[in-house]
């Protein structure tokens, strides 16, 4: 039984939250496009699958928000018992909703789980088990789907049929997005407590605020959806506010990571302008070193992250004498570069 206010009301305040959260998305969604195809560098490939996921999730959002809007007008205007309508749940245009949602959250997870694989390397040990647990949501999604296209017309959404698929979606989405973002930071925290004090001298910056930004991405998505399943297990409709909410928070979430990413804040790149310290080998006019160990100081006033590839970085260095540079890839800080300065004095 539902507890509280009536799916009538709920209804009216949900798709009200949902609109606000589908005007923030899109703006975000534009950013996303303007960061993928315009802000990359002139070496950079177009990534083609972050254009055609955040593509899906703006399109299913849009779905989504549509029919759920569509539903609302429908009960309210061409209906004489507006409950009766927005309660039932074999609908053709609940499924469609219920469809739209299932796909952009399995989207959302698939996301968290490439980006757990690319920051541990690929390490079949931490992957494996949070895949697993992605293919179940699969399944138990689709079970889910067809409990509601064969439930009855006066059937409840939380009836005992149904809240077992229902429970277990829900769930199983909280566990891998969980554990995806809490791995992420871990291993963002670990790879900060091996860094040596030259390689933070050089770069200047802590890792951990790009760990509280995982963190955060993370926090959003997982708060959504411990809230939604407390409201579903209490028989509350008020479970509809959170549920709608969701699928344009999974598209906010994407987006944000995706323009952090762009924009140089986030775990996955590191673009930064720092003030660093270098020694570089000489001697003064009258043979005395300037430093112990016959070494300068120099004071490198920006270090720049390059579109250059390793051997394009070589051959620039090479038409300067004294210069010796190495670029290197870091699946957790993005680029690194090393420049050795040699000179005369």
């Amino acid at each position: 039984m539902s507890k509280g206010i009536q799916i009538d009301a709920v209804s009216l305040v949900s798709i009200f939250v949902e609109c606000i959260l589908y005007g923030y998305f899109s703006i975000l969604f534009a950013i996303t496009l303007y960061v993928l195809f315009i802000k990359r560098t002139r070496h950079q490939p177009l990534n083609k699958p972050m254009v055609v996921v955040s593509i899906m999730m703006f399109l299913l959002a849009t779905v989504h928000v549509g029919v759920d809007l569509r539903r609302v007008l429908d009960a309210f205007l061409h209906t004489n018992n507006p409950i009766a309508n927005l309660s039932a749940v074999n609908t053709a245009t609940y499924l469609v909703k219920s469809t739209a949602y299932c796909i952009q959250t399995l989207i959302g997870d698939g996301f968290v789980l490439y980006r757990l694989y690319l920051v541990w390397n690929g390490d079949k040990r931490i992957v494996l088990p949070l895949l697993v647990c992605f293919v179940a949501s699969i399944g138990v999604g689709i079970g889910a789907l067809q409990g509601f296209a064969q439930a009855s017309p006066e059937a409840p959404v939380f009836i005992t049929k149904l809240q077992q698929w229902i429970v277990s979606f829900f769930s199983l989405t909280l566990a891998t997005n969980f554990s995806c973002t809490s791995l992420i930071a871990a291993r963002i925290w670990w790879s900060h407590q091996r860094m040596t004090g030259s390689t933070m001298a050089v770069f200047g910056r802590s890792m951990i605020p790009a760990a509280i930004v995982v963190v955060e991405s993370g926090a959003i998505y997982s708060a959504c959806l411990i809230i939604l399943l407390s409201l579903y297990l209490s028989g509350s409709f008020a479970q509809y506010i959170a549920l709608d909410a969701v699928t344009q928070v999974i598209g906010i979430v994407f987006s944000l990571i995706i323009v952090r990413v762009g924009l140089g804040w986030s775990s996955e790149t590191m673009v930064q302008t720092r003030t660093a310290t270098a020694f570089v080998a000489g001697r003064g006019p009258s043979g005395n070193s300037y430093s112990r160990g016959n070494h300068a100081m120099v004071h490198i006033s920006q270090i720049t992250e390059s579109d250059l590839t390793a051997t394009e970085l070589q051959h620039e260095t090479d038409s300067e004498p004294g210069i010796e540079a190495s670029k290197a890839n870091s699946p957790i800080v993005g680029t690194i570069y090393s420049i050795k300065i040699y000179v005369n004095i």
